[in-house]
């Protein structure tokens, strides 16, 4: 992780699928990613919203919508 990654988008970043051992550049475009849709659901406040449905696993929680 880059040194000035904000706690809500390591814990995003820490529910990424694929293949282990990716490199730098596709681990920094993820980690932009990221921070992208962060600073798009803060907006909203549905960045909780996103945190419970990744960590409860379940259909029981409210949709997450992005804007453009």
């Amino acid at each position: 992780m880059f040194p000035l990654t904000p706690p809500v988008v390591k814990r995003l970043l820490g529910w990424k699928k694929g293949p282990e051992g990716t490199s730098a550049a596709e681990d920094k475009w993820s980690e932009k990613a990221v921070k992208s849709l962060v600073k798009k659901l803060k907006k909203t406040g549905a960045i909780e919203e996103l945190e419970k449905a990744l960590s409860n696993q379940s259909g029981h929680t409210k949709c997450v919508t992005i804007p453009r």
